[in-house]
């Protein structure tokens, strides 16, 4: 037997625990863009309204139980290990691999375990040419922008080398090693995506995951059907699934098939007659009505336009002013930029969603309730303003806490209280709140007004401020702690009629919620002592206290401007954060 430098390395790698990787997608520990994972987990989530698989362990979760170089389950794969002895191929991938520099030195090193697991023998070569397989994947990574992703980022191999006659085996070999780099770096993608979240900032946390490149090989070697495999890597959920169909929508919509936009104009009211209603009524789907009646805002419209509202989160009063215009008229303005860039962000979601979870789309100011693959429960929320961000992230609801004191950050009290306390002498008591003395050791309450507030400054002040439960606290009545390292949560707020708002970005970061009560009750619908009422009758007690939450439940702080509702009715929101405007530039998508 023939001894290389690359056998010998592939000797080396196969005994160290570095190549044996976990075997399933949840084991991996999530490491923004380098971590590595199994395979491509299969389950489902939604976006707003949409649903999951049954697991009840979020993939961020689940992901931090092994590392990536646990132990595999099932061993090396090792498919027709034993080249035929006349395949002159084999030695020549053998060769090839020996020149390091070809690839990048993860590939490498990828390619060098894979193949002397199979002894060198080809995946995708077969009689002196490519087979099916290969064929039919490499016209897939040709259409790769059909998911969203770009297809010159797959450098692929010529399909008619060897088709002419007897092919070099060198020539064979470089063409195999090629197309086996472009179907490790499309699943990665399919997977994780191309853009890194961290670049947008400190609140974008996302932690997309990338599947291990020895665990792709292994698969590909074991596929009955490559591309199926392949494409698996994508994100499995309906939401995504609706807007990949979209994308191919927009793609090949034309000019005369782009619904109508509603023109501006004076606000429409139910009963009022303008020439605009029909317009409406093709926007909206309502049949047409021709005669004398055909410019009236009549019943039936009125009814679509309260649907809309519902559906989009406005005052469902049936009038049509700007918000309600300009949402109707979202789907004309959406572009292929809008979905592509809503796209990316789903392969930054967690597989794994939770047969029970808590969904909060922060652009449409919405949370819900998903259980068994439906929405349980939603209301409305107010979310951070573009300086106080809420951040994008997903954790596990672990505690209930029930008149809740609220501990005024450190960022507010000094850039935003301090000021005003040295102006104002009863600021504390005109607010409710107490203030605590740090610097002795314990934690001490303290008069206010026994501080000269004049001597400290942001650095220095040994005190932090806190406002007892009560009906003005700022939490309200009620907070659902996940604890994180940016210090948000979702919580009750005694501020009730911004929810009436469209545009709800008016807190520090934190969630507030509309119903908190009706959510508790379909928060803990799986736990056996606590629910709504419970919390309510706790609430009239007026007592601060915690209740732990026997059974976790995955909370998702999501970003997401495009996407399809139940009903098919394409949605989009503002781009409150910037988010999309930067990624389109970031990734040269235009508008």
């Amino acid at each position: 037997m023939r001894t290389s430098i690359v056998r010998s390395l592939a000797t080396g790698l196969l005994v160290s625990v570095a190549w044996t990787l976990p075997a399933r997608a949840q084991d991996a520990v999530p490491e923004p863009r380098t971590q590595e994972i199994a395979k491509p987990a299969q389950t489902e989530s939604p976006t707003p309204g949409l649903s999951p698989e049954s697991s009840d362990k979020p993939a961020a979760a689940a992901a931090s139980e092994a590392p990536d170089t646990a132990p595999s389950e099932t061993g090396p794969t090792v498919a027709n290990a034993t080249p035929p002895a006349s395949d002159p191929v084999s030695p020549a991938i053998e060769t090839a691999l020996e020149n390091t520099g070809a690839f990048g030195k993860a590939d490498h090193m990828a390619l060098v375990g894979f193949y002397a697991e199979r002894q060198f023998a080809p995946l995708w070569i077969k009689d002196g040419k490519f087979d099916g397989a290969a064929r039919a994947v490499v016209r897939r990574l040709e259409n790769a922008d059909a998911y969203g992703l770009d297809p010159g980022r797959y450098v692929l191999p010529d399909l008619d080398v060897g088709l002419s006659g007897t092919a070099d085996p060198a020539k064979l070999a470089d063409a195999e090693l090629v197309l086996t780099v472009a179907a490790m770096r499309f699943a990665a993608d399919a997977q994780a995506g191309i853009f890194d979240p961290a670049t947008l900032g400190k609140f974008m946390t996302a932690a997309p995951v990338r599947p291990a490149r020895k665990a792709v090989l292994e698969g590909l070697g074991k596929a009955d059907d490559k591309v199926v495999y392949l494409e698996s890597f994508n994100p499995q959920h309906p939401a995504f699934a609706a807007l990949k169909q979209l994308l191919a929508d927009l793609r090949a919509r034309t000019t005369e098939e782009t619904p109508p936009e509603i023109p501006d104009g004076k606000s429409l009211k139910p009963g009022m007659s303008d020439e605009r209603v029909p317009v409406l009524r093709a926007r909206l789907g309502v049949p047409a009505v021709t005669g004398a009646g055909e410019q009236v805002y009549d019943d039936a419209a009125v009814e679509a336009v309260k649907a809309f509202q519902e559906r989009a989160s406005l005052e469902v009063d049936g009038v049509i002013g700007p918000q309600t215009r300009a949402a109707l008229n979202g789907g004309s303005q959406i572009t292929v930029a809008d979905v592509l860039v809503n796209m990316e962000r789903w392969r930054w979601v967690p597989r794994d969603m939770g047969a029970h979870h808590v969904w909060v789309n922060i652009p449409e100011y919405m949370l819900r309730v998903v259980t068994g693959g439906a929405v349980e429960f939603d209301t409305r929320v107010i979310v951070g303003t573009s300086e106080n961000q809420t951040p994008v992230f997903s954790d596990e609801i672990e505690y209930v806490d029930v008149n809740p004191y609220w501990n005024v950050p450190r960022s507010i009290a000094t850039k935003e209280m301090m000021p005003e306390i040295r102006r104002d002498p009863d600021f504390f008591a005109r607010r409710g709140l107490e203030v605590i003395y740090t610097g002795g050791g314990s934690d001490m309450v303290i008069d206010p007004r026994s501080v000269d507030w004049g001597l400290w400054n942001p650095e220095n002040m040994p005190f932090r401020f806190r406002q007892p439960p009560g009906n003005a606290n700022a939490l309200g009545r009620v907070k659902f702690m996940f604890p994180n390292k940016h210090d948000v949560y979702l919580h009750d707020t005694p501020t009730r009629n911004l929810f009436s708002r469209s545009a709800r970005s008016f807190s520090h970061g934190c969630v507030r919620v509309d119903k908190p009560v009706e959510f508790a009750d379909a928060l803990l619908s799986r736990e056996e002592q606590l629910n709504g009422q419970r919390i309510k009758h706790l609430i009239g007690g007026g007592e601060n206290g915690s209740l732990p939450i026997k059974r976790h439940v995955p909370v998702h702080l999501t970003y997401f401007t495009v996407w399809v509702d139940d009903a098919g009715e394409t949605q989009k929101r503002p781009d409150i954060y910037d988010y999309d405007a930067r990624m389109k530039a970031a990734m040269n998508l235009g508008s």
